[in-house]
């Protein structure tokens, strides 16, 4: 019996996906370049730039460089020499990103309040994940 999950899917539902990728990274960066204007030019009034803020404005670009390169290699089938979807750069950045993401989430919880279960929880959640996209691109394969 084979596991339907593991077998590729047509190329036609690939470039669609691939697609549908590449129209959310340029929601993604509208939506990016339009709140570091907003943040910068002070015009709309919102509150104060904090932690909260910068780790939401880390999650969208990271999901918006995710984003730019599978929804590249899906839609016009160039796919690295190896086959994955991901470069080996673009597996180190997302790597880093979640482990620097979750230092600075613990570092933000710990200066006000002592962590819950749940915040341990995705702490390590987001480091172990982070720690094994850096594994994963430094595999000599």
């Amino acid at each position: 019996m084979t596991n339907p999950y593991l077998e590729p899917v047509t190329p036609r539902w690939a470039r669609v996906a691939g697609i549908a990728l590449l129209l959310a990274a340029v929601g993604l960066t509208v939506t990016l370049v339009y709140l570091a204007f907003d943040r910068s030019s002070g015009i709309g009034g919102h509150g104060a730039f904090t932690s909260s803020t910068m780790v939401f404005g880390l999650i969208l670009l990271a999901l918006c460089g995710m984003c730019w390169q599978a929804g590249y290699r899906l839609a016009f089938r160039r796919p690295d020499r190896s086959g994955m979807l991901f470069s080996r750069p673009a597996w180190v950045a997302i790597g880093a990103a979640l482990v620097v993401i979750a230092v600075l989430m613990s570092v933000a919880i710990l200066e006000v309040r002592r962590p819950t279960l749940l915040d341990v929880q995705v702490l390590l959640s987001l480091g172990g994940i982070g720690v094994w996209c850096l594994i994963l691109a430094l595999r000599r394969r």
